[in-house]
């Protein structure tokens, strides 16, 4: 860094706790707050800023353009896992950092709950109050069985030590397989047919990328376990929703519970509100508050930028050909 003043861009929906905490451990930085996509474009040229602190908030395409636009930029630091919303991005020029870490236990808490409410017939019980309805139903055991987790980065990792600890042999999917705790074996997308058979249990948590969209198609349904009860927390678009809902209707799936989509919000038109078995969370990910994960976030952004601004290697920087 020179010696001109630190110029910092906070871009999200709740920009005050940030930016208030950025300049308590920045006092001398020049810090630029911005609240909407339409509003960055102009906020990047006042500013020029060095780094920037960025959120997906509304649901519309991320203006990336706007993002890079500024010349000064050299570090981005994403509020989120997934970064395939700034792809592509020159490496050399911009370090692009997630926050990697902040919430594994919750969303693994969070998937497990999922899993164990659907076998539980949770949902069966919650409905049957509603129509003050008294009537049992046969659950699966609360443990055992076997789980696959396609994509075994920290969130994966998470899933598959709970998992474990729940009692279930677990198998993991990843890019380049490699021995991890709680897991039976791990094996490359090429051989994902082949754990996706044994499985009672799917959760899916792989970013997404060109090689992962459309991952979770036809094919692969077709090639899970009969009666296989499905979690996706990824992304949309690694999963085939129209498949899904073939499979769930045929009974081939016996349920799923999906966290993201293809097209975000779900319009009420969506299909998908009316499929039998089918649980639907509005992307909320894991057991967080808001106030929590920003303070969390911004944290990791602060950590990573004491290390900016003194010349060191950043962490969680992320790779724009790889997609995390």
């Amino acid at each position: 860094m020179s010696d001109e003043p630190l110029r910092i861009l906070v871009h999200g929906e709740r920009t005050d706790t940030i930016t208030a905490l950025t300049a308590e451990r920045f006092p001398q930085a020049r810090i630029t707050a911005c609240s909407t996509y339409e509003g960055l474009a102009g906020a990047v040229a006042q500013s020029n800023p060095h780094a920037a602190y960025t959120e997906v908030f509304a649901r519309m395409s991320f203006p990336r353009e706007a993002l890079f636009s500024g010349t000064a930029l050299k570090f981005v630091h994403v509020s989120g896992a997934g970064i395939n919303h700034l792809a592509p991005w020159d490496a050399k020029e911009v370090s692009v950092c997630n926050v990697a870490g902040i919430q594994d236990e919750g969303m693994a808490q969070f998937a497990l709950a999922r899993l164990v409410a659907i076998k539980a017939n949770f949902f069966a019980y919650h409905d049957q109050q509603k129509q003050h309805v008294w009537k049992t139903h046969d659950a699966l055991s609360s443990t055992g069985g076997t789980l696959t987790v396609i994509g075994l980065g920290h969130i994966g990792q998470a899933c598959a030590k709970l998992a474990n600890h729940m009692g279930m042999t677990v198998y993991g999917v990843r890019a380049r397989p490699q021995p991890c705790e709680g897991v039976e074996e791990v094996v490359a997308p090429d051989r994902m047919h082949e754990v996706l058979a044994k499985s009672d249990y799917v959760i899916i948590v792989t970013p997404l990328t060109e090689q992962t969209r459309g991952l979770v198609g036809r094919d692969a349904i077709a090639a899970m376990k009969p009666r296989v009860i499905i979690h996706n927390m990824a992304r949309g678009h690694v999963m085939d929703e129209a498949a899904l809902i073939e499979a769930l209707a045929s009974g081939h799936v016996r349920a799923a519970s999906l966290d993201v989509f293809a097209e975000e919000p779900l319009s009420a038109e969506s299909p998908l509100w009316d499929v039998e078995n089918l649980y639907i969370t509005p992307h909320i990910g894991g057991l967080i508050t808001y106030a929590d994960y920003d303070r969390l976030s911004t944290e990791v952004f602060l950590d990573n930028l004491d290390r900016f601004t003194r010349g060191e290697p950043l962490v969680n920087v992320t790779d724009p050909e790889r997609g995390y």
